[in-house]
């Protein structure tokens, strides 16, 4: 039923009028719902690509996120290498994939209509967008290119990475709040047009409006509020107030747009809450990104030091003097450096994979190897000297330091084994060992290993109830060879004797060299029986001529045998009662052998005592001299005495023929020849003073006149005394004088210089030489008393005698002949010219003032 219908009709005219105002109120209506449909169309369709873009974009954030959380802990956990190969080409493969999902989102971006706001500027942003994420992925690429190739700089592509993905998601967060800008100018611009519209039919509809006003006011009222609560709604929606209140039942000609209305409102507030989230998950990202951004660089800086160590280390183990080898927990060898490498000759990868070569040597044992496990298993250490080979067969000793290394579980994961090469110090080890206990020139055993294998020798032997001998040996004539061909033929010879002793005796028998010609030898497990054929043998070979580079000599030898246990029990009473015998076999002859017996022993312990005794007068100053007048027997010569010492308080060994030879063979006769030169001294100077100045003929030992500072310390005496040297006349012996006739020349060349005079004592006695004569200083030679004893009766003497006057007056050299006793032998020795005689026949040695008493007299 019509509306109308009520109404009472007008008149035709009035009726097609109001048909003409219901036709034009049916355009102006369908015109307005024509407008209206448009404007939702376009709202929903504006509102429909912004949907579509936020969810694109929405994508696009997750997919950034999720591949930039994958490249980060790919990166923390490859640089930790906690992952396998396939299991980082899985997780690459995995991120490519995303990339490629987010390559292809930017096409999904719909474009702006033509004519919407800020068309422009919206797809700008939207092709920006595209080619960042082109490159983005560009990027992302060529850092998974990095991943496996080079962490430094996948480091540094990382940041850039991180810093393009914080890019894109504000560019994204841009293109969000850019669309929703246009959609509100959108509803505002369609709002206006909407508004002009209703402007441009506003005049027409007036009139037409006044005309069915009455008819149409309660419709027009109802279109009018429906309108003003539309508009009303409509600048709340593009306020982006969304909280609103449609009419329930609106009118069938609104219920287009309220219904558009109603999904504006949800598409705003579903935009809105998008768009919370988004800025929400932007602002999650962005706080997350810094943090992982900051977390890189920490982990970046930290991996740099961690570097510069890990170089550092590295530069250490290849410089290293040591050599350093690591190993699996299996022993298989992982790397080594160059210090080893030369170590062992070997090549690294003749190394890599394998055990280390140190059980090539030989030289150690399976129970070696079992402490060493057991060692390092209980404390995760060892420490001790191997002995390796190298290829060319070298040993090479070295100090072996093995570690075990375990990871934060406790899992063993290596061994470090530092070895030091030590060979040159175990070279010099042995060398000083040598050194210590063997004699160097003929490499026996020295006096030290003497007395160690004799300690074991004697315990031995006290086990098993044995016996064994030790031979105590002096080369006889070796010093005549050491001093006439020189030491290097002496070297020479000590050299063939050690081998001749050697090949004599047994392999378990010991011979040793205890100091220059003194030779020991144990005998084991041996009775006197046996020894004596050794001995015997000894003997033979040390008879044998010795053919050195010079000439052949010929020696001899004494051996003094000490049997264990019957003349000893120790290492001391051993050597030293054999050495006892050995003296006896000198004394008795020499070339001999003596087997050592109580009555030696007996003749031991009188040496001993003399040496006490001899030493403590020599403390004491227990000597005194007494002085023997050398008369002249020629005119314009004058008299003098020869010193001559003696030793009150020694007993029956108070005769200089005993003591002196003692004092030489034991060590004293330099300290008693000092007191001999300050007596001596002393006595001049008293005499110069009492205006009696006396000359004195005083004798040296050839010690004293081997000691390179005589001259300076005769003369020093002399100065301190005020007395002229030649007041003193130094008598030497010619057995002095064939030890060293070159050293001994400049000697007393020094001595005549510094105004001393120099005698000959004995000459003819021992191995006289013309050559003393010719070459060295002397002043006087004096003739031995073995001519002169049987002067008389023996032709041979007065020839000897003669000659030695008639070559001594030649050469210009004076004589003097002692042990003068009878009035025949003075008168033969005045006859052929003798310029001085000395003997019991003038007068016997006498003591400090008997001898100014007969200087007294025989003026």
């Amino acid at each position: 039923m019509s509306p109308f219908s009520s109404t009472p009709l007008p008149s035709k005219k009035l009726g097609w009028m109001l048909l003409l105002l219901l036709a034009m109120l049916g355009g102006i209506v369908l015109f307005y719902h024509h407008a209206n449909q448009r404007m939702a169309r376009e709202l929903g369709s504006i509102n429909n690509t912004q949907a579509a873009n936020l969810r694109v974009s929405s994508q696009m954030l997750s997919l950034l996120g999720t591949i930039q959380n994958q490249l980060s802990q790919l990166l923390e956990e490859d640089n930790d290498d906690s992952l396998q190969y396939l299991e980082v080409n899985r997780r690459i493969a995995s991120i490519e994939a995303r990339l490629a999902q987010l390559e292809h989102l930017p096409q999904q971006l719909q474009p702006p209509s033509p004519d919407q706001a800020r068309h422009d500027e919206i797809l700008k942003l939207q092709q920006q967008i595209g080619r960042n994420l082109e490159n983005f992925s560009q990027q992302v690429s060529g850092l998974l290119l990095l991943v496996q190739a080079d962490t430094r700089h996948a480091k540094h592509q990382a940041i850039f990475v991180t810093r393009q993905v914080r890019d894109d998601m504000e560019q994204l967060s841009d293109l969000v709040q850019l669309q929703e800008q246009a959609t509100q100018q959108a509803v505002d611009s369609n709002l206006r047009a909407t508004s002009i519209r209703f402007q441009l039919v506003e005049i027409p509809l007036l009139s037409l409006m006044l005309v069915v006003l009455l008819l149409m006011l309660g419709t027009f009222r109802r279109i009018g509020g429906q309108m003003r609560l539309t508009e009303r709604t409509l600048l709340q929606l593009s306020a982006g107030d969304t909280a609103i209140s449609l009419p329930p039942q609106p009118e069938p000609a609104f219920q287009p747009i309220v219904t558009a209305l109603l999904r504006f409102r949800q598409s705003l507030e579903s935009n809105r809450q998008a768009q919370q989230q988004l800025e929400q998950q932007v602002a999650e990202r962005t706080v997350h990104l810094m943090t992982a951004n900051s977390q890189l660089e920490g982990e970046i800086a930290q991996r740099r030091e961690a570097e510069r160590h890990r170089r550092l280390y590295e530069i250490v183990f290849r410089n290293t003097d040591n050599a350093v080898l690591i190993t699996t927990p299996d022993t298989c060898i992982i790397t080594a450096n160059q210090a080893y490498l030369q170590m062992t000759g070997l090549q690294l990868d003749e190394l890599i994979g394998k055990h280390p070569p140190i059980s090539r040597s030989g030289h150690q044992s399976s129970e070696f190897y079992q402490q060493l496990w057991q060692e390092l298993s209980h404390r995760g250490r060892w420490q001790g000297e191997i002995v390796n080979r190298h290829v060319d067969g070298a040993l090479v000793h070295a100090l072996l330091t093995i570690n075990a290394l375990y990871d934060e579980d406790g899992s063993l994961t290596h061994y470090v084994g530092i070895l030091s090469d030590i060979t040159q110090m175990k070279a010099a080890e042995n060398q000083l060992r040598r050194m210590a206990y063997f004699d160097p020139l003929t490499a026996l055993p020295n006096r030290v290993m003497l007395k160690n294998r004799l300690e074991h020798e004697i315990e031995i032997a006290r086990q098993k109830r044995q016996s064994f001998a030790v031979i105590m040996l002096d080369l006889d004539r070796f010093k005549f060879v050491n001093d006439t061909m020189g030491h290097k033929a002496g070297d020479e010879l000590l050299m063939d004797v050690a081998e001749r002793l050697r090949g004599t005796v047994r392999i378990e028998d010991t011979v040793a060299r205890l100091s220059g010609d003194e030779f020991c030898i144990v005998l084991r497990d041996s009775k006197p029986s046996e020894v004596a054929v050794i001995c015997e043998a000894l003997l033979q070979v040390l008879g044998l001529p010795f053919r050195l580079t010079e000439r052949d000599a010929e020696i001899g030898g004494s051996l003094g045998i000490a049997m264990y246990p019957e003349d000893g029990d120790n290492v001391t009473t051993l050597l030293k009662h054999a050495d006892a015998a050995m003296y006896q076999s000198k004394a008795t002859g020499r070339n001999r052998y003596s087997f050592f017996e109580a009555a030696i022993g007996e003749k031991l312990k009188e040496e001993m005592a003399l040496f006490t005794h001899l030493r403590s007068a020599v403390k004491q100053r227990d000597f005194t001299l007494h002085y023997q007048p050398v008369v002249p027997q020629q005119p314009g010569l004058a008299p003098y005495a020869e010193a001559l010492l003696r030793w009150p308080q020694g007993g029956s060994s108070a005769s200089p023929a005993i003591f002196i030879p003692f004092a030489e063979n034991h060590g004293l006769i330099e300290a008693i020849g000092d007191f001999v030169l300050d007596s001596a001294c002393d006595f001049v100077a008293r005499s110069r003073d009492a205006g009696q100045p006396l000359t004195l003929s005083i004798n040296l030992s050839p010690k004293q006149l081997a000691r390179g500072d005589l001259a300076s310390k005769l003369t020093q005496l002399t100065l301190a005394r005020g007395i002229d040297p030649s007041s003193l006349e130094l008598e030497l012996t010619e057995s002095t004088l064939i030890q060293d006739l070159a050293a001994i020349s400049g000697v007393l060349t020094e001595l005549r210089t510094a105004g001393f005079r120099i005698a000959i004592d004995d000459f003819g006695a021992g191995y006289s030489s013309l050559n003393y004569l010719v070459e060295l200083p002397v002043d006087k030679v004096k003739i031995d008393r073995r001519f002169i004893g049987n002067l008389a009766e023996n032709p041979r003497n007065q020839a000897v005698v003669i000659a030695i006057l008639q070559l001594a007056r030649a050469i210009g050299v004076q004589t003097v002949a002692e042990g003068v006793e009878t009035s025949e032998q003075l008168a033969f020795l005045q006859q052929h010219g003798c310029h001085y005689v000395q003997g019991y026949y003038l007068a016997r040695p006498m003591p400090e003032e008997n001898y100014l008493s007969y200087c007294q007299q025989a003026q």
